[in-house]
């Protein structure tokens, strides 16, 4: 049964309820503005002060500007009904991508929304940490409470829709007086610092979310496009009768800069130094994320011609092969084939349960290896087969490979890579590189064991991967920005002899293959 309140706690509850504190959604969403100004976009000030230090005046009537533009956006989406949820949304969303900003660089473009939507638990997990945890619940929590704590009164309906449109007109018409009234100093000053737009918390990361809604219907209404419908098998492959055997290996966030056989200090790349493979240095990357640098790569589009909905309106390479009657398999250690092989037959085993290669619910790429090792003496027909490895994804480098691999000590074993030594992060990383080397050598003597077959293994890195240079971590910057650490990755060719023979390749002075 339950408890009738007595009197006195009544008139308690009652006295609490009358002492929380009163306010009006434009005063609620007015001090809501100011909070979210000055407690999130620390890095917005500095860069736009730099950049306008030598007018003070001028900038103080920019941060008029941008206050007048936040409570109007607040105000226009957040009416007497949904007041208090929208203002707390924006503030857990400013405070997240805060966060990400300053501790690792990120700019939350519609490219990163793009990457957090195709991020699996594992990966999230790794960059929810007690730090971002904390951070959350002194800047996000407690203001959200307090929020909640403010008894919002509203005047009558028509009163309340006057002032509200009042509000807007005052907000509004403030911004572009000041905006239209020193649009050329601000407009030249700000293309000073591009991609300072995007670190305006909330409105940036909110504007990045309308882009990629956009993205999505614009690539839902394209007509769908083949390519290359006459894809067949050339004059010197017919004469061979040979079945052929590609395995092509895309590699996950490895950088050049790290690659042993592009001249880095270190020798990361132990095992395929003894193996006869051509190295091409300094690849430049389609993109700086997987979300783009993947359909960019398997499209017959140059970077400048890309588009998500481009790119996914029409065939691919992997279409093209088939077509020209190759067998065709995607095998995924990663987050998925970005739409690449939806007409291809696709595995995914980055949620295996082998305890050898598996731990947590992810599993490292020499999985992959074993599975070929499995199927190997099965394929006696035209084939390809894509590798996409979880190579060195971040922020968990130590997660790449098993424990008894690290071979630079001390290595980084923090998921939030700002707490470690930079030392300590690079080996970490380092040890990543390595572990790829290992398995990309072990496919290649895979390979090399079946000569019935003319076989062949490519490699090539979707992106980089910025280890603290300039003060940036991890990837996906935008790319007109983003550090040759980011945009520029190996590349590896191997060819059996029987391959070299019956395709009728030829070395030229030691150097590489034609």
């Amino acid at each position: 049964m339950q408890a009738t309140p007595t009197p006195f706690r009544h008139a308690l509850l009652s006295r609490l309820h009358e002492m929380r504190p009163r306010m009006s959604g434009i005063g609620l969403a007015l001090l809501t503005s100011i909070w979210l100004l000055a407690a999130f976009n620390i890095s917005f000030w500095t860069r736009c002060y730099d950049l306008m230090q030598a007018n003070p005046a001028f900038f103080a009537l920019f941060v008029i500007a941008i206050w007048a533009l936040t409570v109007f956006y607040l105000l226009i989406l957040g009416n007497r009904w949904l007041i208090k949820p929208f203002l707390i949304a924006n503030i857990f969303i400013a405070a997240a991508a805060s966060y990400f900003h300053e501790t690792l660089g990120i700019i939350v473009d519609r490219e990163m929304i793009q990457n957090t939507l195709n991020t699996t638990a594992n990966e999230a997990g790794a960059l929810v940490t007690p730090e971002f945890l904390g951070y959350m619940a002194a800047l996000a929590v407690l203001p959200s409470l307090l929020i909640l704590a403010v008894r919002v009164t509203h005047r009558p309906l028509l009163r309340s829709c006057l002032w509200h449109v009042g509000a807007l007109i005052v907000t509004g018409g403030l911004f572009l007086a000041i905006a239209f009234s020193n649009y050329q100093y601000y407009s030249f000053a700000l293309k000073q610092s591009r991609g300072v737009r995007g670190i305006l918390h909330p409105i940036g990361p909110v504007r990045s979310v309308g882009k990629y809604v956009e993205m999505i219907r614009a690539t839902r209404a394209m007509e769908f496009q083949p390519v290359a419908l006459n894809a067949h098998n050339g004059p010197v492959k017919t004469r061979s009768g040979k079945p052929t055997l590609m395995v092509l290996v895309v590699g996950e966030t490895l950088r050049n800069a790290n690659w042993g056989l592009s001249g880095y200090a270190r020798d990361t790349t132990p095992e395929l130094r003894k193996r006869d493979v051509v190295n091409l240095a300094g690849v430049r990357a389609c993109g700086t994320s997987t979300s783009v640098s993947i359909p960019c790569m398997f499209s017959n589009l140059t970077r400048e011609e890309f588009s998500y909905a481009a790119a996914r309106s029409r065939e691919n390479l992997l279409d093209v092969l088939a077509r020209a009657g190759y067998d065709i398999e995607w095998w995924d250690a990663n987050t998925g084939d970005m739409g690449v092989a939806e007409r291809v037959p696709y595995t995914n085993y980055n949620h295996a349960t082998d305890p050898e290669y598996c731990v947590n619910g992810e599993c490292n790429d020499g999985i992959l290896t074993r599975h070929l090792s499995e199927i190997l003496p099965e394929i006696h027909h035209d084939t390809v087969i894509v590798m996409h490895q979880i190579g060195n994804h971040g922020p968990a480098y130590f997660e790449r490979y098993p424990p008894d691999f690290a071979r630079f000590l001390p290595e980084c074993r923090d998921p939030m890579v700002a707490n470690c030594s930079r030392e300590s992060v690079i080996n970490a990383y380092d040890n990543a590189v390595a572990y790829t080397d290992r398995q990309l050598s072990r496919i290649i003597d895979l390979l090399d064991a079946r000569p019935d077959l003319d076989t062949s293994l490519v490699y090539v890195s979707d992106h980089g991967e910025s280890l603290g240079e300039s003060g940036l971590y991890l990837h996906a910057a935008p790319y007109w920005i983003a550090p040759s650490e980011q945009t520029t990755v190996p590349m590896v060719l191997w060819m059996s002899a029987a391959f070299r023979k019956d395709m009728r390749v030829r070395q030229e002075g030691g150097d590489g293959w034609t």
